[in-house]
């Protein structure tokens, strides 16, 4: 009986190391497909990133051929042109009047507005 007890802890300790090689086996495949599923919601990420910002380039793009159109639209030649052509009756503006504006509009808006809310808050003590 001696023989077998031998046997049976040599199997014993053969199927735990046997049990103990496939946990890592599982554990470390488990990591490996974690870590492609990972790099693959990265790419698509990635390529959804791609899409919005190329969305915001043509998007922008737009947005400043539009801006062309409309200083186009909006000169004083156009504007006279216009008047002409339409027959609207109106007076033609000296030089005198028209104003062109070189500074960024925006620009001006802001610091106008952001005068009037400074000013605002001195008056009011805040």
């Amino acid at each position: 009986m001696n023989r077998n007890s031998k046997k049976r802890a040599a199997n014993q300790l053969l199927n735990r190391i046997i049990a103990y090689s496939l946990l890592i086996l599982a554990i470390v495949g488990g990591g490996g497909v974690v870590t492609v599923w990972t790099r693959h919601q990265t790419s698509q990420s990635a390529n959804r990133l791609q899409a919005i910002e190329q969305q915001i380039r043509e998007g922008r793009r737009e947005l400043a051929q539009l801006e062309v159109e409309l200083t186009v639209a909006m000169s004083t030649d156009k504007l006279i042109d216009l008047n002409r052509t339409l027959e609207l009756g109106l007076r033609e503006p000296a030089y005198t009047q028209i104003v062109h504006v070189t500074d960024n509009v925006e620009t001006r808006l802001y610091d106008k507005t952001a005068n009037s809310v400074f000013t605002a808050s001195i008056s009011s003590g805040n």
